[in-house]
């Protein structure tokens, strides 16, 4: 059973905190249940086959450290991750950039 301190979105919420306060996202670790699907649209088991197949959502996976057998995302991969993804203005862009791919 997870404590209040464990629990992914207070682990979240704590971090972008700090993040807010002027720490650098760089020292700020998150668990995997806390980046997915809380920054990360997505499942934590996506976000596990990911760090195998280094895709993430078709794009490159973001990067991860290990602390023991414990996964770890640093705050400022993430928000990397997410200022490189494509966006678009609409859905006739989208399926024209698919086409040129």
């Amino acid at each position: 059973m997870l404590t209040k301190t464990q629990d992914p979105s207070n682990i979240l919420a704590n971090a972008l905190a700090r993040y807010r306060d002027g720490f650098d996202p760089a020292f700020i670790e998150l668990t995997e249940q806390a980046v997915f699907p809380g920054l990360i649209p997505a499942q934590p088991t996506t976000g596990r086959k990911s760090r195998s197949t280094g895709v993430l959502l078709g794009r490159p996976a973001p990067r991860f450290v290990k602390r023991g057998r414990s996964v770890k995302y640093r705050l400022r991969d993430i928000l990397d991750w997410l200022a490189e993804a494509p966006d678009y203005g609409s859905t006739a862009e989208v399926a024209t950039k698919g086409r040129d791919a």
